[in-house]
């Protein structure tokens, strides 16, 4: 079974996402993160969308912060969303 914690909030896989590549695979792409958006080494740190941490580089990203407050997350699967689609039709 796929890593939950890599489905991205943006739409994208967070294994294929820059910052979450840069952090797990350290030496020069990091470095190269620190000159392109001139953040330490050290600050950047992730482990994927479904794991964030107040300390994780995309905690207060825009798409992050928008879904945390509507109380949204990805939804893993069909039984899943059939369940949140039925609660928001009860409402």
């Amino acid at each position: 079974m796929a890593d939950r914690n890599l489905i991205g909030r943006c739409g994208l896989y967070c294994g294929a996402c820059v910052i979450y590549r840069a952090y797990k695979d350290d030496g020069d792409y990091l470095r190269r993160i620190d000159e392109h958006f001139r953040c330490p080494p050290e600050k950047v740190r992730c482990g994927g969308c479904m794991a964030l941490t107040p300390d994780c580089w995309g905690y207060d990203y825009e798409i992050v912060q928008c879904l945390r407050n509507k109380g949204l997350i990805p939804v893993f699967n069909a039984a899943n969303m059939r369940r949140i689609l039925a609660r928001s039709l009860e409402n």
